[in-house]
C-alpha cells in the first residue's frame, strides 16, 4: 500500500469574516467586510473548503506561512481561525505581513483552537519533521528595499530565523527540517539572502514560502536549489488548492 503523504502547505488565505460563520453556509454581502473578488478570487474560501476536504484528513497536517487573516484585531481574526478549525487536520500557522492583530505569540497561542498551532523564531514537529518559522522581510536585492526603512527589519528576522533554527536542531538533533517564510527567501535578480544563508548552513530539506500574487508569481523562485527544495505556496499560485510537500 502507497504511503500517503501527511504534510501540506497553502498560504495567504486572506480570510475577512465578520462574525463565526458556518464554513458551509457562507453569505457573501453579509459575512465578509474585504471581498477578495476585487482581486479575481471568485468565492476562494469555498474552493479552499473544496479542495482542502478532498485532500486532507485529520491525521494530516497543513502548514499556512502568514497572511491568514485581514483583520486588525485578535478578536476579529477568531472569526477566520474559527474557519479554518472547521478544516480537517493539524494547522501550523506563522505570521505574514497583512497579520495586524498578532501582537503576543502568548496570546495568540491561548486562544487559538486545539487544532491549531502558532509559531513564529521557534519550531514544531510535524510527522517526525522539525518545522521552523519566521515572517522574512523584502531581501535587499529586490527592487522595492529601501535601506533606511528594510533593513533593520530584514536584520531583526534573520536572528529570529536563526533562533528558530539553532533551538530546533539542538532540542530535535537529527530531523529533517521545514522552514515556513512568508517572504521568498530569494528573488530572480540573482545572488543569495541571509535566509537563504541560514537554511544551508542548517542543512534545511525544505522552505515553503507565500506572498507573491497574480503577475508577480511568475517571477517566483522555485526548485532544488543548494541541496534545499523551495516552493510558492500562495493561494493563487495553488489554485486554491493544498500541495502535498516532501514527498
Amino acid at each position: 500500500m502507497e504511503k500517503r503523504v501527511a504534510i501540506y502547505a497553502i498560504s495567504d488565505l486572506h480570510l475577512s469574516f465578520n462574525k463565526s460563520v458556518d464554513i458551509d453556509r457562507i453569505n457573501p454581502e453579509n459575512d465578509i467586510t474585504k471581498p477578495m473578488e476585487l482581486f479575481g478570487w471568485e468565492k476562494h474560501y469555498d474552493r479552499i473548503r473544496d479542495n482542502w476536504r478532498k485532500l486532507i484528513k485529520d491525521t494530516d497536517t497543513v502548514l499556512i506561512p502568514g497572511d491568514i487573516s485581514w483583520a486588525l484585531k485578535l478578536e476579529t481574526a477568531m472569526n477566520d481561525l474559527q474557519w479554518i478549525e472547521q478544516l480537517p487536520g493539524r494547522k501550523v500557522l506563522s505570521p505574514g505581513n497583512h497579520e495586524y492583530y498578532y501582537h503576543s505569540k502568548n496570546k495568540i497561542r491561548k486562544v487559538l483552537p486545539s487544532n491549531m498551532e502558532w509559531i513564529d523564531a521557534d519550531y514544531t514537529v510535524v510527522e517526525g519533521k522539525v518545522v521552523c518559522a519566521t515572517r522574512g522581510w523584502t531581501l535587499p536585492t529586490d527592487r522595492n528595499f529601501n535601506e533606511t526603512e528594510d533593513r533593520k527589519i530584514y536584520d531583526r528576522q534573520i536572528g529570529r530565523l536563526r533562533l528558530s533554527l539553532e533551538t530546533a536542531v539542538a532540542k530535535q538533533s537529527g530531523k529533517d527540517i521545514i522552514v515556513m517564510l512568508h517572504y521568498p527567501p530569494l528573488n530572480k535578480t540573482g545572488g543569495n539572502s541571509g535566509f537563504w544563508e541560514l537554511m544551508k548552513q542548517y542543512n534545511v530539506k525544505y522552505c515553503i514560502y507565500g506572498h507573491l500574487h497574480g503577475k508577480a508569481i511568475h517571477e517566483a523562485v522555485e526548485g532544488y536549489i543548494d541541496g534545499i527544495q523551495l516552493k510558492l505556496v500562495s493561494c493563487d499560485a495553488l489554485q486554491f488548492c493544498p500541495i502535498a510537500i516532501m514527498e
